[in-house]
This record gives structure tokens, sequence and C-alpha cells, in this order.
């Protein structure tokens, strides 16, 4: 019972973790947009600047969203997926954490993920679901949120 229990906790904490991107519009669907808009209004929508890209970006809310269901929203490493994971998840809040992390070691474990880093397994990659900026981003949302001052 306990095994089914913690397998539920960590699917759903996948779940929670997904990302939930829209679908793309199926070919009919984009075919009937693209006639319903006059071909002579139809003028491409200029690229976002980087720097566009980069404001957008609400490094507060994706941790939330993405990282506190395992570190909650408190960084301790108690969210509500950390009681049915061995290793437990990192707590950003102790100084013993800072101690081996550097920005980049924060990096490359939210990009590739924990084992891929010699860390726990359970830390799942995100770097299909966000840019090196974007992780940096979060990196930075993390240091200037927990770790103690030197």
């Amino acid at each position: 019972m306990r095994t089914l229990m913690m397998s539920l906790a960590v699917a759903t904490s996948l779940m929670a973790c997904s990302g939930g991107e829209e679908p793309a519009a199926t070919a009919p669907e984009a075919a009937s947009t693209a006639e319903a808009a006059p071909a002579a209004e139809a003028a491409p929508e200029a690229a976002p600047e980087p720097a566009e890209v980069v404001a957008a970006f609400d490094a507060k809310g994706e941790f939330e969203k993405t990282c506190a269901a395992c570190h909650g929203t408190s960084g301790l490493g108690d969210g509500v997926a950390a009681a049915a994971l061995n290793p437990k998840p990192a707590s950003f809040a102790e100084a013993v954490f800072w101690e081996t992390r550097t920005p980049e070691s924060l990096h490359a474990v939210i990009k590739s993920g924990g084992a891929a880093n010699g860390k726990s397994p359970l830390m799942a990659p995100y770097g299909g679901m966000y840019d090196d900026e974007q992780i940096t981003l979060l990196v930075s949302y993390i240091s200037d949120t927990w770790k103690p001052a030197s």
C-alpha cells in the first residue's frame, strides 16, 4: 500500500512538472485560420527580441509552478511530493547546500537532471522546457531568495 501511495505521489508530481504547453493546431484548424485572415493584412509579426523574452519570464512563478511540488514554496524541500521521495529534495535554505553549489552546477542540474550530474535521479531534467537564459533566471531566483549572505 505504501509503495502504491508513493508511486501515486511521484506520478502526480511529475505530471505537475510537465509544463502544460498548448497543443499545436491541427492542419484543418491551421488552414481555416489562414483562410480567415485576409491575405493583404497577413503581415508576419516580428519575433520578440531576446530581452523581451527574458523580461516576460517570471522565474518566481515558474519555480512555484514547476519546482515547488518537490522543493516547496519555502525552498525547504518540503513540497507536497517530497514525502514520497527518497532521497528528499534539496533544501535551499540550508547553508550546507550552498557549500558545494555554484550557479553553474545549479544550471547543469536544472538543465540535465540530477542523475546526469551525480545527484538524485529523482531530479528531472528541464532543458527541454526552459532555454539557457530561463534556467539562468531560475538559478538567480533560487540564489537570491535562499542563499545565505556571505
